[in-house]
């Protein structure tokens, strides 16, 4: 079982004067979902940045198994995979280009990679015939299946997700979730998600709440 561990962290902006948390600790575990919810502007994206490697604490660690994170681009790398907001995928790929990308960063046989994009795609439920579309040509929900399909690509095990269900219809939303519960339960990961959705930590097994720069548990 692999846990992601906040010792102690708190964390300002290099010319801010507040912090924008402060002495916060968590356990995250593997096979499991969890979500941060908090109201606008209290840094739960600021968290998840944190928790991504795309930024060092101020004071306090981010711990793997018990190791400190020192070196953030081989977190990156091999432990987090990170779904952003706005999905980041490159337009000028086929939705099966993206998910390949990963794998071909990493050395993958391009026969090899292109067999466990199909398969990862499936997983997530993306319909066989949008493989050979371009991003643009596929609806949100199905751009933010990508997004999975194409984290999961990476074989790391760690995902983070920051709002994963914004601007989507609440059928694409429960789809969603389905599959974070999915990473979660059937592949093993630990998923942690940023979320103002009201069903989505419904389905999760530990919902934390940042406020006050203090993360509590719901």
């Amino acid at each position: 079982m692999s846990k992601l561990e906040l010792k102690g962290v708190s964390f300002k902006y290099p010319r801010g004067k507040r912090m924008i948390f402060q002495n916060v600790s968590e356990t995250f575990e593997s096979g499991k979902l969890t979500t941060i919810e908090g109201e606008s502007g209290v840094g739960k994206s600021t968290l998840l940045a944190l928790l991504s490697g795309l930024a060092l604490p101020t004071k306090g660690g981010l711990f793997m198994d018990g190791e400190p994170v020192r070196d953030l681009t081989e977190y990156r790398r091999n432990i987090a995979a990170t779904v952003a907001q706005g999905n980041h995928l490159f337009e000028g790929r086929t939705v099966l280009e993206n998910v390949m990308y990963p794998m071909l960063l990493k050395g993958e046989d391009p026969a090899a990679a292109k067999k466990k994009a199909a398969e990862y795609l499936s997983d997530v439920k993306l319909d066989e015939e949008l493989l050979t579309h371009f991003p643009s040509e596929c609806s949100g929900g199905e751009q933010k299946r990508v997004a999975f399909a194409r984290a999961m690509a990476l074989n790391n095990p760690v995902i983070l997700a920051d709002e994963p269900t914004a601007n989507l219809d609440k059928g694409t939303s429960r789809a969603v979730a389905d599959i974070l519960c999915s990473l979660a339960h059937d592949h093993g990961k630990l998923v942690i998600v940023v979320t103002h959705d009201m069903f989505l930590p419904e389905r999760a097994d530990v919902r934390l709440y940042l406020r006050g720069g203090v993360l509590e548990h719901e």
